[in-house]
Formats: C-alpha cells, sequence, structure tokens
C-alpha cells in the first residue's frame, strides 16, 4: 500500500489492513464517524517522503486527556483516526505496555512481563526499527526517552537513542534538535512525567499535579509539532504523527460510570491518535457494551440461619418434567465476582428441585462452577447414580447474564437433549435419552438450601425467573434473552409453568405471574436493593478487536514508511485507514 505518500482526491470507507496480502474488510470500529461530506476527485498525485512523529506519554488516562483542554493534542483529532477508549495489556508494567507497542505482539509472544526483561523473546519479535532497518537501511531512526529502563534497555536499532533521566523538557529539546536534522525519517520521543505524578499523587483530573503534568506533555508536544513544520523540506514531506499512553492508571471509577467491562478499568485506559493532515477525523467511540438493567431485587447469599434464600413447596409436582416433554428454564443472574474479581464457586446451587447435589439424587439444578455455571441433572435409572453436568459460559463479572437450559424431545427418533445457553448463545449439549425422567417430592428453591453442605454459599441476583413446559428454540432463546420482561410476542407465552420477575421490590414474597400462580416465599434477613447495571455485556476480547491497540502501532507506522509487512514476523498489529481529504495540489 502506498496511500500514505499521495494527497489522495478520494476518500476511501474504513477499513482493516490484516495483512500484506489481506484483502480489506468492513470495520466496525468506524461505525461512528462524523457526517461524510462530498470532496474534489483531483486526479493529481504528488510523491512525498514518508515521516514519522512518535510521542508516548507514560500513564496518561486517555479520558483525562480528553476532558483536560488540552490545545496541541486535540488540535491533531481535526485530521486524525483517535479514540480515548483504548485498552492496553491488562498486566500493567511499563516494560509490558512498551514491549507492546515497539514489537507489535502481546506478551504472549514478546514474554516481558513486569518489571524485567529477563526471559524475553525479542530475538523473535523484535523492537520494530529493526524491521524498518532490515527493508530500508536509509531511514533514520531517533529516539529520546525519558525512562532510563525505557532507553536504555528495550531500544535498540535506532542511529540515535538518548535518555534523559525523569526529565521531559530536556527530552524535548533533544527531539526538537533532531526534527531540525534534514535526514529525520522516525522520531520516537517517550514522556515519563505524567506516569510519576499520578503514581505519587493520583491518576485523576481533580488532581492538581497530574492535570498540571498532561498539559505539560501538551505544551512539548507543540514544541515538537513547530519544529516539525518549520522544517524546511516540510512542504515535500509527508508526515504521520502518533501520539498515545502506554497505559493508565489505578483511580476510584464512580458506580454510576462502571461497566464492569474491561473500559472502565482506569489503569488499562490508554489513548492512541494516529494524525495525518490527509485524514478525515474518524473518532472510534465506546463499543457497545450491553444494555442497562435497572431494577430492585433480592440479594441472595449465606448459609443456614444466616441466608437468604427463597422456596416453593412443589406438591402438585408442576416443576417436574418427565421423559415424554421438552422444558425450558430460564433466568436473569447477577454473579458476585468478590473483592479482587477472583471469588470462584464450586457446586454451588442457584434454583434446584432436588434434595441434594450428591451422585443418585433425582431432579435438576442450576449451579455455580468456578467462573461459570452448569445444568445439573440427577438421573432416574437404577444403577446409574452419576449426575450429567452441562456446562455453560463464565458469568462471574458482576454484570446480569441470561442462563438458559433446554430439554428437547423427539418422539421419532426415540432421544432427548438438554442445551444450554448464555446471553442467547449456545455453548453445550449433553444426550439425556436414557436418564429417565426427573420427578421428585423436593422443593423449588432459589439460593441456599439445606443439603448444599460443605460448597460455598452463593452471592447473587436472579430475576426474571421462568419454566415452560416446552423446548424453546434456538432463535427464540436468541432473540428474548437480553430482553428485561417477558414480552408479549414471545412464542412460548402460554407454555409457562412459572413467570417469577423478582422484582417486586418490597414484601416476603416473589410473586408468580404464570397462571398457576405460585409464589416463592423469601426466607432469611432479606432486604430489597436498587440494582443499575450492564445485561448481556460484550466479552472483553470482543470490545479489545474494535479498538485500536498499543500493538497496532508499528504496524501503522510500518505502513506509512511504505514498508511491508512480512507475514513471517507474526505481527498482531493491523493497519487503520479512514477516508482522505482531496487536497489542491497546485
Amino acid at each position: 500500500m502506498q496511500h500514505n505518500n499521495i494527497r489522495w482526491g478520494w476518500w476511501m470507507l474504513p477499513v482493516l489492513i490484516t495483512g500484506v496480502l489481506a484483502g480489506a474488510a468492513c470495520n466496525k470500529g468506524f461505525d461512528r464517524v462524523l457526517d461524510k461530506k462530498d470532496f474534489t476527485d483531483t486526479t493529481r498525485a504528488i510523491v512525498k517522503n514518508p515521516k514519522v512523529l512518535l510521542v508516548i506519554i507514560d500513564g496518561a488516562r486517555g479520558q483525562s486527556v480528553r476532558d483536560a483542554n488540552t490545545v496541541n493534542i486535540m488540535g491533531l483529532t481535526a485530521h486524525a483516526i483517535f479514540s480515548w477508549n483504548t485498552v492496553t495489556d491488562t498486566l500493567i508494567s511499563d516494560y509490558t505496555t512498551w514491549a507492546d507497542i515497539l514489537t507489535g505482539v502481546h506478551r504472549q509472544k514478546h514474554s516481558i512481563e513486569g518489571n524485567t526483561l529477563d526471559n524475553n523473546n525479542l530475538n523473535n519479535f523484535p523492537v520494530f526499527f529493526k524491521r524498518i532497518k532490515e527493508r530500508s537501511a536509509a531511514v533514520r531512526i531517533a529516539a529520546f526517552s525519558s525512562s532510563n529502563a525505557l532507553g536504555n534497555n528495550l531500544v535498540s536499532n535506532a542511529d540515535m537513542n538518548k535518555v534523559f533521566s525523569d526529565d521531559d523538557n530536556a527530552t524535548t529539546t533533544a527531539a526538537v534538535n533532531e526534527l531540525g536534522v534534514d535526514s529525520a525519517g522516525l522520531v520516537m520521543v517517550q514522556y515519563n512525567g505524567v506516569d510519576l505524578s499520578g503514581a505519587q499523587y493520583g491518576y485523576d483530573l481533580s488532581v492538581p499535579q497530574y492535570r498540571n503534568a498532561i498539559l505539560q506533555a501538551d505544551d512539548n508536544i507543540g514544541k515538537l509539532l513547530t519544529a516539525m513544520k518549520a522544517r524546511k523540506s516540510f512542504g515535500n514531506e509527508n508526515w504521520m504523527v502518533v501520539v498515545m499512553s502506554n497505559h493508565g492508571g489505578a483511580y476510584t471509577v464512580a458506580s454510576a460510570d462502571d461497566d464492569h467491562t474491561i473500559l472502565s478499568n482506569p489503569k488499562v485506559n490508554n489513548f492512541i491518535i494516529f494524525y495525518s493532515p490527509l485524514y478525515m477525523p474518524s473518532f472510534i467511540d465506546k463499543p457497545y457494551t450491553g444494555n442497562r438493567y435497572i431494577g430492585k431485587g433480592v440479594h441472595l447469599y449465606g448459609t443456614e440461619a444466616s441466608a437468604v434464600y427463597a422456596t416453593i413447596n412443589d406438591v402438585n409436582h408442576n416443576y417436574d418434567f418427565d421423559n415424554t416433554l421438552g422444558f425450558t428454564v430460564e433466568m436473569k443472574i447477577k454473579v458476585q465476582p468478590g473483592a479482587n474479581g477472583d471469588y470462584t464457586y464450586s457446586n454451588t446451587p442457584v434454583l434446584t428441585k432436588r434434595t441434594s447435589l450428591d451422585p443418585g439424587n433425582v431432579g435438576w439444578a442450576i449451579v455455580l462452577n468456578q467462573k461459570g455455571w452448569q445444568f445439573n441433572l440427577g438421573q432416574n435409572v437404577p444403577g446409574k447414580t452419576d449426575n450429567i453436568v452441562v456446562s455453560g459460559s463464565d458469568i462471574s463479572d458482576g454484570n446480569w447474564h441470561d442462563v438458559a437450559a433446554v430439554i428437547t424431545v423427539d418422539t421419532a427418533a426415540k432421544t432427548r437433549t438438554v442445551r444450554t445457553f448464555t446471553d442467547g448463545t449456545f455453548k453445550s449439549q449433553a444426550d439425556i435419552s436414557n436418564a429417565g425422567n426427573f420427578n421428585n417430592p423436593a422443593p423449588l428453591t432459589l439460593g441456599y438450601f439445606s443439603n448444599t453442605g460443605s460448597y460455598p454459599a452463593p452471592d447473587v441476583y436472579v430475576t426474571e425467573i421462568k419454566l415452560w413446559l416446552a423446548a424453546a428454540t434456538d432463535q427464540t432463546i436468541g432473540q428474548y434473552a437480553c430482553e428485561t420482561t417477558l414480552p408479549n410476542s414471545h412464542p412460548l407465552k402460554d407454555k409457562k409453568v412459572g413467570y417469577w420477575p423478582a422484582k417486586d421490590g418490597q414484601g416476603g414474597v416473589l410473586k408468580d405471574q404464570s397462571t398457576i400462580i405460585t409464589d416463592f416465599k423469601l426466607q432469611g434477613p432479606y432486604n430489597w436493593f436498587n440494582f443499575n447495571d450492564l445485561i448481556c455485556p460484550a466479552s472483553p476480547s470482543n470490545i479489545a478487536s474494535l479498538m485500536p491497540q498499543s500493538v497496532d502501532v508499528s504496524r501503522q507506522v510500518l505502513d506509512w514508511l511504505q514498508i511491508p509487512s512480512d507475514l513471517r514476523w507474526n505481527l498482531d498489529g493491523r493497519v487503520w485507514t479512514t477516508k482522505y481529504v482531496a487536497m489542491n495540489n497546485n
């Protein structure tokens, strides 16, 4: 690709270039761009020398930079691909995040973790300066760092590499001088003043020292831009400016702004700006992370006398299902992830229709296991005592999820199957053709029950509990999973044998809105709590795939310098492009 050294008369739809030989594919990350305009195609092009200015501001939270009234940084966004909500490696360390930027691969490949270069894999995944020199040795590379660790230990294959320990002003002066050199090709500048202020005082604009450090970095960037534009040959050059941070920093996010996704973690919140005067502005906003679910529910937790749970004495066996009928169990659940987000469960009952989870005990149950959930079936066949366990997906993230288990019966083939779904997506299945029926005299219990034994107690909220005496199709589960009520359009609305919204907000029962009208009776020291959380949130990997990442920077620079990326380099990064402005070439 050589779009980077041409003044284009066209504009291009945003694409991701995933490999040097790969075709262009639509990129959802550009769904939210500024309004389209018509531009005249001059059909003329002037070849110019590609150059790059790369500025890394350690510890600058993207959202803080966005709101800090940075004149120079914000000025770049008028002609840039940019985002304030990008995320860096979750292993927060300078070495790891610098390596992501400079190698173009994640730590699983470069093997730099923590504050050491021990056991690194830089031989196979070197700093991308080496790739430039291998393909275009004439490109002058100069690096100026405020951090000794970066300049002395990680930077390599640069024609000039200078370190100014914790002195952003001296770093700026040296970089300005380099920008006055005719042969300057790639100029990398790294500042650590913002990170030092954040570590000492706090990583937020409400902290004066942190705000001032960001504004000082912006002032330094202004000096770099002035020096770049003052070059004698500037009119014959094609500059791309990359301004970014390597990571954010610790700060307590307001509960109203915390969606429990990686986008609400201030430690990994960095930002990336790819600027060129040829670019139309392309703002990459936060991707969809899920709908808001608001209500008032009961917190189910504890064991024995302290337990909060609910029961229905199922004397009429309304919630049994035999081996001839389809059956669907579905509910919304919010699993508390623990103080550090690392709490795991082991066969913790949440919704049960059996007296025990012990092998040989007949019935069914939805249980929590590790960070996920399972549908646990006790067989009703002489000599068969093993439970049939069908796994669902991980849900222990503090957000609401929809979980469903569907039992289908094929009378012609004489088969029965149970399938699990999380947030409307199929997870796994098992054949239960020879498991017998699951009828038993146990009560229907929500939360702790007396035979929990040594299993950890639940720590959950549960709403929208639905039992249908019919098998829901995959399409139905997928279509209605993230609905926060049961709409009249639901195909199984007349097949329900139990429907408890469990958002009553007061009283000692969870009222049944099915025709059977059998309420759950709350037990223990229960209370009603307001909730306002995401439901069916996007996974962290999906979120990251829609946003620019630190590993994209080296690919972006290589592409701008017209250095093809070799597939054998096995880079993780991508090239982002956008619409181009038609410019007067006279």
